[in-house]
């Protein structure tokens, strides 16, 4: 009977990779994709941008980390008069008339309605 393994798939291959790909076999082939170059169909040997960009992205990554991506979140200004707004939205709305109701008890406000 095979005794239980505490390492994860993921820590198994990352060991297998090692042996195969010692940190300096990665840094010549990082080097090498960062000098790349391509032949144009007239025979023109000129820089190959799109591989050496993705090489240098991962050399970066590697280095410093990878980059936080940025979301936006919209704003939207709004010139309405919110007391109008509220009691427009309290007509047609059962939940937030409920909501109203309670929030004012809690506040111990009393009701007219």
């Amino acid at each position: 009977m095979k005794p239980p393994t505490t390492e994860t798939p993921s820590q198994r291959l990352a060991k297998c990779l090692e042996d195969q790909f010692p940190e300096e076999r990665i840094a010549a082939a990082l080097s090498e994709l960062a000098a790349a170059t391509s032949t144009t169909r007239s025979g023109t040997i000129e820089p190959d941008s799109r591989v050496r960009l993705a090489a240098l992205q991962l050399v970066i990554e590697h280095r410093f980390g990878r980059a936080t991506p940025r979301s936006e979140t919209p704003t939207i200004a709004r010139d309405v008069d919110e007391e109008s707004d509220v009691a427009e939205r309290a007509k047609r709305s059962p939940a937030l008339r409920a909501m109203l109701r309670r929030l004012l008890s809690e506040a111990g406000e009393p009701l007219d309605a």
